[in-house]
């Protein structure tokens, strides 16, 4: 982003750490998908937290860099460039054990992918640790990466030429990416569909502690999570975020005989761009979309390339409810797996693993925390052989929840059912306040008895968990805008979900700002549809701030 554009104050949701913050107006939200303006917080995949801000700032004036991405280990942040640069037939020089490593689980995952280049002159890529006798500036045409595993004052000059270097900054766990090209914003943007952003808790945790009492931690929150799910803690791994528990889940899929993943409803963003992007990199064809009639949809696509099927449950932000029974029952019949985000439903809702459902993933940082205040993700699984798959790759990039982030949720859990009994209620009651109301176009809400999918979400969920979106009968910029701006006190208008803070998004201008209209016609969405997590405050309270606020629309 362009330093000259106008710096935005904003508030935090969630204390010094929290995940995500206070967009006043409708008009901040589009200033900043604009890039009219930067912002102080926000959620930390999209704006970077301050403290690793700080840092990023720090190592750019030391290594004299154009920009530096902080990732949550080294490990990570070695992927995402080496990532970057991949693609079929490449031949990669390296004295990196790491990245030989890298290679041999490209060309194991995918036969002779990637080629070893036995001198620098043979290679398409360089990856180098130790000091070239050779000058850099003999190849000119060839990217070069240097790795600085120890810091060191004589390892400056040595990487002098490098295109990028990728730092193990073990004073703070973390890996940091040092740019000396144009590359910055698309690695930037591989860092957030992937999920390794450095975590502000990791860069200042609060106090020193040994492995003992890690390990205790999260066996502790391991086996609270494996008990909402009905599985042992050893069937659970614990991620630094969502979207990375989502990221390693489809990388471990893929495979060269099973290379498309079928995705099925509305899905986050950046789940849909993982599914975009990836299968592109390694010469595939692209995923599948079903975004209807999904049973006789799925019939028509499923072969043996397919190496699994994911969907949401509900979906978001269109809420839908897939009937699960169907899907997991076809899926059987060529032995694919089925992955579902259960971030939404929740366990206290809906349980996959009764229907047979191979891999459950959650953002925990949503309503299993519930506070605005933690970030992690996890995976459950219980076949050994996607076990092994997913922490082989988790092992690999070293990722793990923090220990102050395992602890916040240890603390957060306590409360996590009553909680969602009483966002339950809320939502539904608000849910039936919207749809009488009207200004509402339509509301997607899956307990509602006008839903489409209201028969399966009565056969799969307890109740209709605290995510519902809704549309005006008049969509414009100018509505949304009257709505929006008026919204008061107890809904605070930010991005995320699952707090027991009410949370109000404009979520297609949001996430999907800079997609055509064909695209979002294609998705479902509307541009000026709005997004509602409810909380656990009076639902009195909450209704009479929509109503004050729908009052002003057209």
């Amino acid at each position: 982003m362009n330093s000259q554009n106008k710096f935005k104050v904003v508030k935090p949701i969630g204390g010094v750490h929290g995940i995500s913050a206070i967009f006043p107006t409708l008009k901040d939200v589009i200033d900043y998908e604009e890039k009219i303006v930067r912002l102080n917080r926000g959620y930390p995949r999209f704006v970077t937290h301050p403290f690793v801000g700080k840092i990023e700032e720090t190592l750019k004036n030391k290594f004299h860099a154009r920009e530096v991405l902080c990732c949550q280990t080294f490990e990570s942040a070695l992927f995402l460039v080496f990532d970057f640069y991949l693609k079929k037939g490449i031949k990669i020089y390296t004295d990196y054990d790491l990245c030989h490593r890298l290679i041999a689980f490209y060309n194991k995952k995918f036969k002779n992918f990637i080629k070893t280049a036995k001198t620098l002159n043979e290679a398409d890529l360089l990856i180098i640790n130790r000091k070239l006798r050779e000058k850099l500036t003999d190849f000119v045409n060839i990217p070069k990466i240097g790795i600085i595993d120890a810091e060191k004052r004589e390892l400056y000059e040595k990487f002098n030429g490098m295109d990028v270097l990728v730092f193990n900054y073990k004073e703070k766990d973390i890996g940091a990416i040092i740019f000396y090209t144009d590359i910055f914003s698309e690695i930037n943007l591989l860092r957030r569909h992937s999920g390794f952003i450095a975590n502000s808790r990791k860069l200042c945790p609060t106090r020193a502690f040994t492995r003992a009492q890690f390990k205790k931690h999260e066996t502790c929150l391991k086996n609270k999570l494996g008990e909402l799910e009905k599985v042992s803690g050893n069937d659970c791994f614990l991620f630094p975020s969502g979207m990375a528990a989502i990221f390693c889940t489809i990388l471990s899929l893929f495979a060269r005989n099973k290379n498309k993943i079928i995705a099925l409803g509305s899905l986050y963003v950046d789940t849909l761009r993982i599914l975009e992007k990836w299968p592109k990199k390694f010469g595939f064809k692209n995923n599948i979309i079903i975004y209807h009639n999904f049973e006789n949809e799925l019939l028509k696509v499923i072969d043996d390339s397919i190496a699994g099927i994911i969907f949401e449950i509900p979906s978001n932000p269109l809420i839908q409810v897939i009937d699960v029974e169907k899907i997991v029952s076809i899926a059987q019949q060529k032995k694919i797996p089925i992955v579902i985000d259960n971030t939404i439903a929740t366990p206290y809702n809906f349980n996959p693993f009764d229907f047979n459902v191979d891999i459950i993933v959650h953002s925990t940082t949503k309503f299993l925390s519930g506070k605005n205040n933690h970030m992690g993700g996890c995976i459950l699984v219980k076949n050994e052989k996607l076990k092994k798959k997913l922490n082989d790759f988790k092992n690999f990039l070293n990722l793990n929840m923090t220990f102050d982030d395992i602890k916040i949720l240890n603390r957060n859990i306590k409360k996590f059912e009553n909680r969602m009994k009483t966002i339950n209620d809320n939502a539904f009651k608000v849910a039936k306040f919207l749809q009488n109301y009207e200004t509402i176009d339509k509301v997607y809400y899956p307990f509602l008895e006008s839903s489409s999918d209201y028969l399966l979400a009565k056969k799969y969920l307890k109740g209709g968990s605290g995510l519902l979106s809704f549309v005006f009968k008049n969509s414009s910029i100018s509505n949304a805008t009257y709505f929006y701006d008026n919204i008061k006190s107890p809904i605070l208008k930010g991005p995320s979900l699952g707090s027991e803070k009410t949370l109000l998004s404009p979520y297609v201008i949001m996430a999907h700002y800079n997609d055509s209209k064909e695209k979002l016609l294609k998705l479902g969405y509307d541009f000026c549809l709005m997004r509602l997590s409810i909380g656990t405050e009076r639902t009195e309270k909450i209704i009479d701030c929509l109503k004050y606020a729908l009052e002003r629309t057209k």
